[in-house]
């Protein structure tokens, strides 16, 4: 389910806010299956942010959908995304956060 616009500011703001805390641009976004359950985690130098900051999680969390949104939105560029493991799903793609002055 896709964040809505008062939740993605949040979540936006939330994703600075840990940036320069942990001094890095860097998101890394990892997708897998846990048995027959999509599962994701989002990390900035090796810190899972879900346990450091209040982002949105589970079903009614993030997904790529908002983080392309950010995108559109020239918050951040994608670097890298590699090719769907075909037997774990599991998947990395890397963001750089672009935009410096959040509101």
């Amino acid at each position: 389910m896709a964040l809505n616009d008062i939740e993605l500011e949040k979540f936006k703001r939330t994703l600075k806010k840990a940036s320069e805390e942990l001094g890095t641009k860097e998101i890394v976004l990892f997708s897998e299956w846990f048995y027959l359950l999509p599962g994701q985690s989002l990390e900035m130098n090796g810190v899972p942010l879900n346990e450091k900051y209040d982002i949105p999680i589970g079903w009614d969390g993030y997904g790529i959908d908002d983080l392309d949104k950010l995108e559109k939105m020239e918050f951040l560029i994608k670097t890298f995304e590699s090719e769907e493991d075909p037997v774990t799903f599991e998947k990395t793609i890397k963001y750089q956060i672009l935009e410096t002055n959040t509101k």
